[in-house]
């Protein structure tokens, strides 16, 4: 797994993200901006936690104020690595390098699990890239969804519930999964609630 981690004046949140995913970890990645002072430090803590703790790290250090240059930037970096596992964690840094990073995910079609931890430190809100590409979906589908929401999850159930025939419910599950909106055993997933909220 490759964490990749934005830094701005402050370390706290990237530690406590490398510390989250560190058995699985094969490499982290921080990027960001460190020219400004307070960077500098947060930089030099992390290198310090690095030594300490052995962990293998890359840096990237591009200009947020050049949107589109970081997200080439980060987007090569990206594909570079394909066919890995990336978690991505935005609690740190400019908003526009934290744009950058989310849209060189979008762009490249690559999905990662994306993490942003609340400044409070009480929550961590996780995500999937995938989770952010909508799904085109029909009436059928929402009555699927809203079917499986009250427990109807085999094909004959939601076939009787809805009067439908059972190689449509065999079709419109099969795009249901592959949209991520519904789980290989017709539970629907975090976005096939959303949607489902969305739309009804």
């Amino acid at each position: 797994m490759i964490l990749i981690v934005t830094l701005g004046f402050d370390e706290k949140f990237q530690i406590r993200a490398i510390m989250r995913r560190a058995p699985n970890l094969e490499k982290v990645i921080i990027t960001g901006s460190f020219k400004e002072e307070k960077a500098k430090k947060a930089l030099d803590s992390l290198m310090e936690f690095f030594k300490m703790t052995g962990f293998s790290f890359e840096l990237v250090e591009v200009d947020p104020h050049d949107f589109y240059g970081t997200v080439v930037t980060m987007s090569r970096l990206i594909l570079s690595n394909q066919g890995k596992e990336f978690v991505v964690n935005l609690s740190g840094g400019m908003r526009s390098l934290i744009l950058a990073v989310l849209s060189s995910f979008i762009l490249t079609n690559m999905d990662a699990e994306v993490e942003v931890e609340t400044e409070d430190f009480k929550k961590v809100i996780t995500f999937k890239i995938s989770d952010l590409r909508a799904p085109s979906l029909s009436a059928d589908h929402i009555n699927i969804l809203d079917a499986i929401s009250k427990g109807y999850n085999t094909v004959n159930s939601i076939h009787n519930l809805l009067n439908m025939p059972l190689s449509t419910v065999w079709r419109r599950l099969r795009e249901l999964r592959s949209d991520g909106l519904v789980t290989e055993d017709n539970r629907l997933t975090e976005k096939g609630k959303l949607m489902l909220k969305l739309y009804t």
